[in-house]
């Protein structure tokens, strides 16, 4: 299937959603700071980046400036998460909206599985 790249600084939520994406059939690769997610999107070319808005250090506002800069991560489509976070104010810390969704947290695990889908350009399962 495809490759995913979550980027969050809950452990208990990356192995959650990372289960949830293994037993798809997805090839799951994670970090738990922006520093580290930059490094792993530049080494696996992820197909979908799963990334939380609010880390300690710096926001997801700063590692999703520095993807799109890059030239291999520049239209990977991103999924943001946040509990703290609305989209309104993501879209204004964030220069383009394009290839981007946003799910707020605790998420339901049907809306993750759709919004994954969908960005990933995928039929609902059935």
């Amino acid at each position: 299937m495809a490759k995913v790249l979550i980027v969050d600084d809950d452990y208990e939520i990356v192995a959650l959603l990372e289960e949830i994406l293994k037993r798809e059939g997805h090839e799951v690769f994670s970090a738990l700071e922006p520093a580290d997610g930059m490094q792993k999107a530049r080494k696996t070319q992820p197909d979908l980046i799963i990334l939380d808005f609010h880390m300690p250090g710096a926001n997801g506002a700063h590692l999703y400036e520095s993807l799109r800069r890059n030239q291999a991560s520049r239209l990977t489509p991103i999924l943001f998460m946040s509990g703290e976070a609305s989209p309104e104010q993501i879209l204004q810390e964030i220069s383009d909206a394009d290839g981007c969704h946003f799910l707020p947290k605790p998420v339901r695990l049907e809306d993750f599985r759709k919004a994954v889908r969908e960005m990933l350009g995928q039929t609902p399962a059935e």
